[in-house]
């Protein structure tokens, strides 16, 4: 779906539809949080409009939002159009619907930073690959001779190559403060890990960071706030949650490939 109009004419368009809500303002999108659940983000640069929240308020929004911009669309010289792209066709083969920021026919690059479970880590990027997208992971593209650091500035660094990753944080390590005793040993994530975590963060911001914890583990005392998806044995139990995550960073996923993903 599409809005040409200005970020203040959509804002005065759910005031008249009776939605009372909350707006969130990031670099890409623009988020409408409805008190009924639905959410609507805006992406002014495409003027594309993304419905999403639990499955009775999001269908509400999208219908009411169709019903006042036909009955409205003489309003402007240059007619508010809304199209729909949210129906996408399904694929032959079941094949995976593309991301938004897919371009060239080429897929949309997630960056992936991980420990030492490699078992989890496989489970990711078969996710990714379910859902259309290219996990980008260090030790499967190596050769170009660059440390693990050197190559995350690189792919990272001010020409965002990479506009979203994903944080596996597996209890690899045991630690503990010398002030609290070897008695209070907890499991921790490897201390690369949560470097790297802090560099994704730093670079992408914490909206295009989804961080996915495995278990229970000690996290650092300075990352509160951070959304924190967890999971136990199987990474898909993280995709409901990823998915919404995904979507509001402005990628848009087939319903067909999440519930795959997911299965």
């Amino acid at each position: 779906m599409k809005f040409s109009g200005t970020k203040a004419e959509l804002q005065d368009k759910l005031q008249q539809l009776g939605y009372s809500f909350e707006i969130k303002e990031t670099d890409n999108f623009i988020q409408f949080r409805m008190q009924d659940g639905g959410i609507l983000n805006w992406y002014p640069s495409t003027k594309t409009l993304q419905c999403q929240g639990a499955s009775t308020a999001k269908s509400a929004l999208q219908s009411k939002i169709n019903t006042i911009l036909d009955d409205n669309n003489t309003e402007h010289t240059r007619p508010v159009m809304i199209q729909q792209v949210e129906t996408i066709t399904q694929k032959q083969n079941s094949a995976i619907s593309p991301s938004t920021f897919k371009s060239n026919g080429s897929k949309e690059k997630v960056f992936v930073v991980h420990g030492h479970d490699e078992n989890a880590r496989e489970q990711l990027e078969l996710i990714l690959h379910k859902l259309g997208l290219e996990p980008f992971v260090l030790q499967n593209t190596g050769g170009s001779g660059l440390t693990i650091i050197e190559a995350l500035e690189n792919e990272i660094g001010s020409a965002t190559k990479t506009k979203f990753g994903i944080v596996l944080l597996t209890p690899d390590d045991l630690g503990y403060s010398q002030s609290e005793g070897s008695e209070n040993i907890k499991p921790r994530a490897r201390q690369n890990v949560v470097l790297e975590m802090g560099m994704l963060l730093s670079s992408i911001g914490r909206r295009n960071v989804a961080i996915l914890q495995k278990g229970y583990l000690e996290t650092p005392s300075d990352a509160q706030g951070i959304l924190y998806i967890p999971f136990n044995k199987h990474v898909k139990e993280t995709v409901p949650k990823l998915a919404d995550r995904l979507q509001a960073s402005g990628f848009e996923l087939d319903a067909a490939a999440i519930s795959k993903a997911s299965s």
